[in-house]
C-alpha cells in the first residue's frame, strides 16, 4: 500500500541525494551503498516516482527538475570532501528553491557544536551532565570527576570517539585532550562517564511530534567500562566484536516503563527545543531514574540498526514505509499549486 500523498492530480517525485567522495575507504563505501538502495528500494515499494543523483563537488544534479514538483530526500553530507558542510548542502538545496526532507541549515550547524548543544539543552531545563570545554591539555587542571568522557567539540556521531576516549586520571585526560588537538584540530568536551544503561530514541513529524519506541544498547558481555560505548567501528565494521556481541532490543527498557515513559517525553521536549524537522536521534544514558542527553543527532542514519527504524517497526512500519512518512512530513511544506 503506498503513503504517496495526494497533492491536487498527483503527489510530487522525490530527488535522492547523497554524497560520495572518492577517497572514502572500502568500509565506508559498501555502507554508504548499502543503505542508499535500502532508501531507493523503500520508496520505490511505496509507489513513489524517484530519480537518485550521488554528488560530489555541487548539486547541479539538480537543475533539470521543478521545484514545484520534485521534493529533495536530502542524505546530503558534506560539500566537496569537507567534513561537517551538511548545513552547507542543505543551504544549496534552498537557494535552488527545493522543499527537503530533515531540519533547515540553522539546525543542522548548531547541533554539530557539542557545547551549543549543551547550553541550549540546560536553557530548555533538559537534564544532561554538566561539561567543560578543553581548547588546550592545560585546561584539564581541575576537573575532577572520574572517569570522565572527552568528545571532539564540534565532532559529530561517533567520530573521534573509542576506548581511549574513557580516561581516568588528569594526566590521561590532558594527553586525550591533546590528541584530539593533534587529531582533528579540535577543542574537547569533557563529561562525566556514565557507566549506565544507554538508551537512543527518534522523534518524528513536525506539528504534532512523536517519540518513537526506544532502543536500548546493550553491553552486557563487556566487563571493561572503556568497551561499553557504541563507537564507529562497532557500529558499521561486521568482524568487530561490538558489531556481533551488542544488541539493541526495542521498544525498551521493558523493566523499566516508567523510564521508557521519561525518555520518551525528554526526547520530545528536546526535539521541540531545537527546532528540529521530520526526525531526528537522541542519545541518553540514565543517572539514577532521569535519562541524561549525551547527544542530539539532527540527521540521523537510517541503516537497519537505526533507532528511527526500530522504532518504526515497533509501531507496525516497514522500511518502505518509514521513508514515506517522512517524505510525506516534507512535502507537507511543499507550496501547493
Amino acid at each position: 500500500m503506498s503513503h504517496a500523498p495526494a497533492r491536487g492530480e498527483r503527489s510530487p517525485g522525490i530527488l535522492v541525494i547523497g554524497n560520495e567522495n572518492p577517497e572514502w575507504p572500502a568500509i565506508d563505501r559498501r555502507y554508504a551503498d548499502e543503505m542508499w538502495h535500502m532508501l531507493l528500494d523503500g520508496l520505490v515499494a511505496q509507489g513513489f516516482i524517484i530519480r537518485a543523483f550521488k554528488y560530489f563537488e555541487d548539486l547541479s544534479c539538480l537543475d533539470a527538475f521543478d521545484p514545484g514538483e520534485w521534493l529533495v530526500w536530502n542524505w546530503g553530507e558534506e560539500m566537496a570532501g569537507r567534513p561537517w558542510s551538511e548545513a552547507e548542502v542543505a543551504e544549496d538545496i534552498e537557494r535552488r528553491g527545493f522543499t527537503y526532507t530533515g531540519s533547515s541549515p540553522e539546525v543542522l550547524r548548531c547541533t554539530q557544536s557539542r557545547s551549543f548543544v549543551k547550553e541550549r539543552l540546560c536553557a530548555a531545563g533538559l537534564p544532561t551532565l554538566p561539561w567543560r570545554v578543553c581548547a588546550t591539555a592545560s585546561d584539564a587542571v581541575g576537573w575532577s570527576s572520574f572517569p570522565a568522557i572527552v568528545k571532539g567539540a564540534n565532532q559529530h556521531a561517533s567520530v573521534g570517539i573509542d576506548r581511549e576516549s574513557v580516561v581516568w586520571t588528569e594526566a590521561q585526560l590532558a594527553q586525550r585532550i591533546g590528541e584530539l588537538r593533534r587529531l582533528f584540530d579540535d577543542a574537547a568536551l569533557v563529561e562525566p562517564f556514565l557507566d549506565t544503561r544507554e538508551f537512543q530514541v527518534a522523534v518524528w513529524g513536525n506539528d504534532t511530534p512523536e517519540a518513537l519506541p526506544p532502543s536500548e544498547i546493550v553491553f552486557s558481555t563487556f566487563t571493561d567500562p572503556a568497551d561499553r560505548l557504541h563507537t564507529r567501528e562497532w557500529k558499521i565494521e561486521r568482524q568487530s566484536r561490538g558489531y556481533r556481541e551488542i544488541t539493541m532490543p526495542c521498544p525498551a527498557p521493558h523493566d523499566r516503563p516508567d523510564w521508557r515513559e521519561r525518555i520518551q517525553e525528554v526526547a520530545l521536549a528536546a526535539y521541540q527545543a531545537f527546532d528540529l524537522r521530520d526526525y531526528a536521534r537522541f542519545d541518553m544514558r540514565m543517572l539514577g531514574d532521569e535519562p541524561q542527553i549525551l547527544d542530539v543527532n539532527a540527521n540521523p542514519e537510517l541503516d537497519p540498526e537505526s533507532v528511527v527504524l526500530a522504532g518504526a517497526k515497533a509501531v507496525g512500519l516497514d522500511y518502505g514505509a518509514m521513508a514515506a512518512r517522512i517524505a510525506t512530513f516534507a512535502m507537507a511544506r511543499m507550496p501547493v499549486r
